[in-house]
């Protein structure tokens, strides 16, 4: 039961981090040659929060249609994409395709929490346990914007 509801309260984390994501970038202005810099570090970050959903929502919809299927790796930290689209792109990529996960994960029973995939350098791993990964990278590349 205890998983579970670390589990609920996690979807919810990771249903609120495109707004801490915007307020972030929102929160990075600036003139001159530490604007450029910020910007640049924005653009990175919110290009990486955006590729990493898509590899994200896909192990999740292995996990629910397919019996211990095997997943991509997933995605670390300090992944980052070239950053080359302008970061309200990146950012409004990033948002639609976490929209679309929320709303995956908040029809999924306490069983479809429990679904297995299997990941090359975790090994198994529940769709709980992927909502962890979720928000501890959702947590790592907001602090990049600290």
């Amino acid at each position: 039961m205890a998983d579970l509801l670390e589990c609920l309260i996690q979807i919810k984390g990771v249903a609120d981090t495109p707004r801490r994501l915007a307020v972030r970038v929102a929160g990075m202005g600036g003139r001159g040659t530490a604007h450029e810099d910020a910007d640049r570090t924005a653009r990175k970050v919110a290009a990486r929060m955006a590729a990493a959903e898509l590899v994200f929502g896909d192990c999740l919809s292995r996990m629910l249609t397919a019996d211990r299927p095997a997943l991509p790796s997933l995605p670390g930290s300090q992944q980052t994409p070239d950053g080359s689209l302008p970061v309200i792109e990146s950012q409004a990529l990033f948002e639609a395709r976490r929209t679309d996960t929320v709303r995956v994960l908040d029809h999924c029973s306490a069983e479809q929490l429990s679904r297995i995939g299997l990941e090359p350098s975790r090994g198994p791993m529940t769709v709980a346990d992927l909502v962890a990964v979720m928000l501890a990278h959702d947590t790592d590349s907001l602090g990049d914007l600290a």
